[in-house]
């Protein structure tokens, strides 16, 4: 029976520490973000899940030895997420203690790794867990969440940290920033129409448009219309909000609204 150790720690024919019912706060923080937070239809992004040791124990801790997550997909009518497009370029992927996980529906489960090659995993800083590609499908809002991993009963820790010159082993990750929002737009079919109306007084004017969902929105401005002044942006860009007040100090001035993506 061939084993591996560090510290405390040991794998024995595939299967990671099993230990249940660990009393304390957790040890590791996980995060989610996307390369992306928005895409067109049928545009793609890459979802990546991070892990890093919570601060009051970074100091005394070698490193996190073993990690056990799920993704979970709450829309996949508006985005699909490739999990057989998986890579863990920073865990071990040795074939009898790691797994991509198994789908269930749109979520990925049972997925997990450890971290025996890797000298000062997720301590000083985040390791990246996981990396996702994914792509839009229809226009929408999509939540990618992580928790702690379910499906292998053997497997009863999602993190298990080790500490500096052997010790009690740590346990437990924070799910409470461990996801990622994705809008998906369907492309050059929104087009606002950019209105201005005088207000009392006479000296300011308001303009006013409805926002593309998932856009950058810049009101810009020139005094002479032709092909050779450049326009530029009015005061406060970028105007997401989609209600600007402008001065109108006696100059004839030319505006108009630029969307741009994201």
């Amino acid at each position: 029976m061939q084993s591996f150790s560090i510290s405390k720690f040991f794998l024995s024919l595939g299967l990671l520490i099993s230990l249940a019912n660990h009393a304390g706060a957790q040890a590791v923080q996980v995060t989610a973000r996307l390369d992306n937070a928005s895409v067109t239809v049928g545009g793609a992004t890459t979802l990546r899940v991070f892990a890093q040791v919570v601060p009051g124990l970074r100091a005394t801790t070698d490193r996190i030895f073993s990690w056990y997550v799920d993704v979970l997909n709450t829309n996949d009518v508006a985005a699909s997420a490739n999990y057989g497009g998986m890579l863990k370029v920073a865990s071990d992927n040795h074939p009898s203690t790691s797994s991509t996980g198994v789908t269930l529906g749109a979520n990925r489960v049972a997925i997990y790794d450890t971290f025996i090659n890797l000298p000062g995993a997720g301590v000083a800083n985040p390791v990246e867990l996981m990396r996702i590609p994914v792509t839009g499908l229809s226009a929408g809002q999509v939540r990618f969440a992580v928790r702690a991993g379910t499906g292998v009963p053997e497997l009863s820790a999602d993190f298990i940290a080790a500490p500096l010159g052997g010790g009690d082993p740590l346990f437990g990750g924070s799910y409470t920033t461990a996801f990622a929002d994705l809008q998906v737009v369907t492309g050059d079919t929104c087009s606002p129409v950019l209105q201005i109306a005088r207000l009392p007084g006479g000296t300011t004017a308001r303009l006013t448009f409805t926002p593309c969902p998932g856009r950058t929105h810049t009101i810009e401005s020139k005094t002479i219309f032709d092909n050779v002044a450049s326009w530029q942006p009015v005061a406060g860009a970028p105007h997401n909000s989609g209600n600007v007040v402008v001065n109108l100090n006696g100059a004839q001035r030319f505006y108009r609204l630029r969307v741009t993506n994201p």
